[in-house]
C-alpha cells in the first residue's frame, strides 16, 4: 500500500463545481437535465441525509471512454480510470483509492473473472459500483462519471484550455514538459489526459492528476467564457460528457461542506502483480494483504 499526500484541489471538487454549474444552467434554461442519473432510487434519501448531515460518504469516481469507434460497434463505455474516496468532513481527511483498471474481478451478472475497467462498459454505473462493492466490501454512496473523450469538444468550443503539465512525456507527437505553462486545444488535451504508459508519463496516478487538471481548467474556462453564442452548445456538449447519482442540492452541499476534507487526502495505491493468466490476457492481480489493510484504512475513515 503506497500513500501520497496533496494539498491541491481534487478531482472530486473540480467535477463537483463543474456539475453545479451544469445543474444551474439546465434548470435557468429548462432543458433536459442529463447529468442527474442515479442508480437506486431507494438509496437516493439515505445518502442525501448523510450530506445534510455532514456524515462521512464512499464516493466511486469514473473516468470513461466513449470514442466513436466504440460507439459504432456498440460497445459501451470503458473506464479509462477508476478512484475511490472516503471522505470525512469531522475530520477533515480523505483517502483515495487509485484502482488499476487491469486489475482482476468478478463483474456480477456477466463475468466471474475479468477486468474491472470492463465492468462500466457491460453495465454502466450500477454495474461498475456494485463490481466495487462487492471486490472491496465497501459501502459507496453515490458516483461521478466523466467522459474525458467528449471534453475535446467542450475545449474547441472554448477556444482551448490553458493548464501546466505536471509530468514531461510524449504522445502522439504532442510533447509535455513538468511545469510549463500551455494552452491546448480539444486533441491536445485528449493526448494529455490519455497518456499513461509512455516514457515519463507516470501511469494511472499520472494520468488521474491530469485529468483533474483538464476538468479544473475546463469549468475555469466556462465559467468565465459563456456567452450568448456559445451557451447552448457548451452546456449540451458539457451535460454530455459527465454524470452523477448526486442532485443539485447535493453537489453544492458537498461542494461547501466536505471541500476542506478533500484538500487533505492521502492517495494509497494497491500493490500487486501484472501477469498473463490462461485465457491468455494481462491482468493486475492485487495482494490480497495489501488490499484488506486497504479497506481497513478506508472503512476507518469513514466512522463518524
Amino acid at each position: 500500500m503506497k500513500l501520497t499526500r496533496k494539498g491541491k484541489v481534487t478531482i472530486i471538487i473540480a467535477a463537483l463545481v463543474l456539475i453545479a454549474g451544469i445543474f444551474v444552467t439546465v434548470k435557468a434554461i429548462n432543458i433536459n437535465n442529463k447529468v442527474y442519473q442515479p442508480i437506486n432510487k431507494q438509496d437516493t434519501k439515505h445518502v442525501k441525509e448523510k450530506i445534510k448531515n455532514n456524515k462521512p460518504i464512499s464516493i466511486a469516481i469514473f473516468g470513461v471512454d466513449s470514442n466513436k469507434e466504440r460507439e459504432s460497434e456498440n460497445i459501451g463505455e470503458r473506464t479509462d480510470s477508476i478512484m475511490l474516496a472516503s471522505i470525512n468532513p469531522k475530520t477533515k481527511t480523505t483517502k483515495l483509492v487509485s484502482v488499476p483498471r487491469d486489475m482482476a474481478v468478478n463483474i456480477p451478472g456477466y463475468s466471474n473473472h475479468d477486468k474491472v475497467a470492463h465492468a462500466y462498459a457491460y453495465g454502466g454505473s450500477k454495474t461498475a459500483v456494485q463490481t466495487l462493492k462487492n471486490e472491496f466490501n465497501i459501502p459507496i454512496d453515490g458516483y461521478i462519471t466523466v467522459d474525458m473523450d467528449g471534453f475535446k469538444k467542450t475545449i474547441d468550443a472554448l477556444d482551448g484550455v490553458n493548464v501546466k503539465s505536471n509530468k514531461s512525456f510524449t504522445f502522439n507527437g504532442t510533447k509535455f514538459k513538468a511545469g510549463e505553462k500551455v494552452k491546448l486545444n480539444g486533441q491536445e488535451a485528449l493526448d494529455f489526459v490519455r497518456s499513461r504508459k509512455e516514457e515519463g508519463a507516470g501511469d494511472d496516478e499520472g494520468r488521474q492528476e491530469r485529468q483533474r487538471i483538464i476538468i479544473e481548467a475546463t469549468s475555469k474556462k466556462l465559467k468565465n467564457n459563456l456567452n450568448v453564442n456559445n451557451f447552448n452548445e457548451l452546456m449540451n456538449v458539457a451535460q454530455d460528457n459527465i454524470t452523477t447519482s448526486f442532485n443539485l442540492n447535493d453537489t453544492r452541499k458537498l461542494i461547501t461542506d466536505y471541500k476542506s476534507a478533500t484538500e487533505h487526502f492521502e492517495k494509497i495505491s494497491i500493490d500487486g502483480v501484472n501477469q498473463i493468466e490462461n485465457d491468455g490476457i494481462w491482468y493486475f492481480e492485487a495482494d490480497k494483504d495489501a488490499k484488506q489493510q486497504i479497506v481497513k484504512t478506508y472503512k476507518n475513515n469513514l466512522k463518524s
